[in-house]
């Protein structure tokens, strides 16, 4: 259990460095003021990334104690692939991928966020989805992309910088509120999506994977992260006056880096 909470923060540890490296890529392809206003901090957060990829090191550690099929073999189809060199080769590979995505986002944006999402499908299946090998989601890529999109515009938010005005302009803030608000309807409906899929086709793997997660204190986790990364951003943001409010747009902030805290931990804990 100790290891697998330490799981979750390292993920939440690493989207918040690569997200704040999506989220440059992004306003360097659509422009706006919004993105000004944020960029000194995530040049702050994109930092991180050598401290994520060090963080690894003992995350590879411990990866016997993690993954099942590193001691009980998996079917012959899929060996090649669930090993654990080539697991420790391709987290190397992803945090290289996500420095490549950091140096093109402002040359080249837009294959910056394509390395970047290639990146993330592959770190997600390797670090969530591979804890339970017999399990498959085609979303998860995506959710962990989002994931890292909030946590990384939610710690900027939150953050305050000493060369920083502290005067920012309403327009500014009720866009960057906007964006959170747009970001927590896609991770929902992607996540929601997911569940809806697996509860139709009802298939033995993904009944098993969603099956103890959806009991006892486990779905109580999988309620927060529904009111803390949807309901309450809902409820505060759903006003354009109070969107250019500070004091809601950073009560709205923390709510979604909670939440999503906590979606990580529901993911990987049980």
């Amino acid at each position: 259990m100790i290891l697998h909470a330490w799981l979750a923060a390292w993920l939440l540890f690493t989207g918040a460095s690569v997200g704040a490296i999506a989220w440059q890529a992004i306003h360097r392809l659509t422009g706006g003021a919004w993105g000004g206003v944020l960029a000194t901090r995530w040049r702050m957060l994109r930092m991180l990334l050598p401290l994520a990829a060090l963080a690894s090191a003992p995350m590879l550690i411990a990866a016997p104690h993690l993954f099942p099929w590193i001691h009980h073999p998996v079917e012959e189809a899929r060996r090649w692939y669930l090993s654990y060199p080539f697991l420790a080769w391709r987290t190397a590979g992803c945090f290289v991928a996500w420095a490549i995505a950091w140096r093109l986002a402002t040359r080249a944006p837009a294959a910056s966020l394509i390395v970047w999402l290639f990146a993330c499908g592959v770190f997600a299946n390797d670090w969530i989805v591979s804890l339970s090998p017999e399990w498959r989601s085609s979303a998860i890529g995506l959710v962990l992309a989002l994931g890292q999109l909030l946590v990384a515009l939610s710690t900027a938010v939150l953050l305050r910088t000493p060369r920083e005005s502290s005067v920012v302009p309403p327009i500014f803030r009720g866009d960057q509120a906007s964006l959170l608000f747009a970001a927590c309807l896609g991770w929902a409906y992607l996540a929601g999506i997911d569940y809806l899929t697996a509860w139709m086709a009802d298939l033995p793997y993904e009944t098993a994977w969603y099956l103890p997660r959806t009991q006892g204190s486990w779905a109580a986790l999988a309620i927060a992260a529904i009111v803390f990364q949807l309901v309450v951003p809902f409820v505060l943001l759903l006003s354009r006056k109070a969107k250019a409010r500070v004091h809601v747009l950073r009560a709205a902030a923390a709510s979604v880096l909670l939440g999503q805290a906590c979606h990580v931990a529901w993911m990987v804990m049980p």
